[in-house]
């Protein structure tokens, strides 16, 4: 008989505080392109959001380790992982392209784009399915250690520090940038880049020890990373004179610093072996209830912006947070309940 996993309690834990962010930083943009990059409000808005984009990498990287050490065929994988996100983005974006067109009086053709593209938070699930099609291929280069250091080195230089190059270097020669980038395209070095890096990292960060030394150099480098992430958005937003997603991108270098040591920290000390039943037990209800949270936390947000509750109710930097509070609060508590529907807990 195949022994029980052993409880990982800092993957739950990642995950209910990750959504959390995810809700405070989807807050965050609600009045971010639109406000005077020079006003407090935009600081606030720009803070909240630049501190909460390791979120996203977060769940790949809990995905990738959870899904990486399992032996699960071709067929397991189409059949049971990648055909129920087709089902739940199926029902979720038909049911955000239904709002649209009877409370916000779109167009026909406008909830069908809505539908087949899918509501602005949806794009989540084209990614992780896209991920989970590729899984039987990482497989064979997560059991060789050195072929794993291999392919996150070639992910960290053409997903990471090539396109940033280019991109530091754009401010001073776009000559010798739009070189780079020509090098980069011409290379066609596709199978390494994106999020594959987070879902290979995440399974290889899961099963490797650090020393205390490395954990320090990955912390600074996360400060670092955070830093950055709020002042160079910040900087660069008042040279425009608006404000820019520049360095939001997944594929920065700050976010990749970010998120990585807080990964890790959770690994080394948040695991919490000695956890006692009842805390373990409310950890994980709180846990599985967090993709209901990721799917319907957009609505409760529009509702309430529908009766004039958002993040310019009060001043933002006290908005964000308790807005984000109340959201996540009332988006698990329906989350809990459709999860008690036999129907709809299918579809959470």
């Amino acid at each position: 008989m195949e022994s029980k996993r052993p409880y990982v309690a800092y993957f739950d834990l990642l995950r209910v505080v990750a959504i959390f962010t995810v809700v405070a930083v989807h807050l965050s943009a609600q009045h971010w392109p639109d406000v005077d990059v020079h006003s407090r409000a935009w600081f606030a808005f720009n803070l909240y959001c630049s501190l909460g984009k390791w979120s996203v990498p977060i769940f790949v990287m809990i995905s990738g380790a959870l899904f990486l050490g399992r032996d699960t065929d071709v067929n397991t994988i189409l059949k049971k992982n990648v055909l129920r996100i087709a089902i739940v983005f199926l029902v979720w974006s038909g049911a955000y392209a239904l709002i649209d067109l009877v409370f916000y009086r779109d167009t026909l053709f406008g909830a069908f784009s809505q539908f087949v593209s899918g509501h602005y938070h949806l794009w989540f699930l084209f990614m992780i399915a896209g991920l989970y099609l590729i899984v039987p291929l990482l497989r064979p280069i997560v059991r060789d250690d050195r072929l794993t250091r291999y392919f996150l080195l070639l992910a960290l230089i053409f997903t990471f520090l090539l396109p940033q190059l280019a991109l530091f270097v754009s401010f001073v020669s776009p000559r010798l940038s739009n070189l780079i980038s020509t090098v980069i395209m011409y290379t066609y070095l596709y199978f390494p880049l994106g999020f594959t890096v987070y879902f290979v990292g995440g399974y290889y960060l899961s099963r490797r020890e650090f020393s205390r030394k490395e954990e320090l150099v990955l912390y600074a480098a996360g400060i670092t990373g955070l830093f950055f992430s709020v002042f160079a958005s910040l900087a660069y937003a008042k040279m425009q004179g608006a404000a820019s997603d520049l360095f939001y991108t997944y594929n920065s270098l700050n976010i990749l610093f970010s998120s990585v040591p807080i990964f890790v920290f959770a690994k080394q000390h948040l695991n919490f072996p000695h956890m006692g039943d009842r805390a373990r037990a409310i950890l994980r209800t709180l846990s599985k209830y967090s993709f209901g949270v990721y799917l319907v936390h957009p609505m409760v947000i529009e509702l309430l912006q529908h009766f004039g509750i958002d993040t310019f109710s009060c001043n933002a930097f006290f908005s964000v947070p308790l807005l984000a509070l109340l959201v996540f609060a009332v988006s698990l508590a329906i989350s809990a309940v459709l999860n008690r529907i036999p129907f709809f807990k299918r579809f959470v």
